[in-house]
């Protein structure tokens, strides 16, 4: 459960939303440190699969086994803010117009 925020700065006393802040920096700074090495969107979109693969091992099969108190539930909010992060990203990039859908 998280608690709720009454004064500013009390989510950086929660370590719920300093995970939160923490899995959405992750998945942003994955898809742009791969945009580094490439120059289409082929590159990334293999960078992506394997990600989400890694994501989905890492909340799903180890978490649930290895930490106590992990939840399903808990271990798709964590997926999901790696996820937002990620798209995140992938907005940034097209926005930018360092990577685009269209070979011209």
């Amino acid at each position: 459960m998280v608690e709720p925020m009454t004064k500013p700065g009390d989510w950086m006393k929660s370590p719920v939303w300093l995970a939160n802040i923490g899995h959405f920096l992750a998945g942003y700074a994955v898809i742009l440190t791969a945009c580094v090495f490439a120059r289409t969107v082929e590159p990334l979109l293999v960078t992506q699969g394997i990600f989400t693969l890694i994501v989905l091992a890492k909340e799903y099969i180890i978490d649930l086994a290895e930490e106590s108190g992990e939840t399903v539930l808990s271990s798709t909010i964590d997926a999901l803010g790696y996820f937002i992060g990620n798209i995140a990203g992938w907005a940034v990039l097209f926005a930018s117009g360092r990577i685009t859908i269209f070979h011209v």
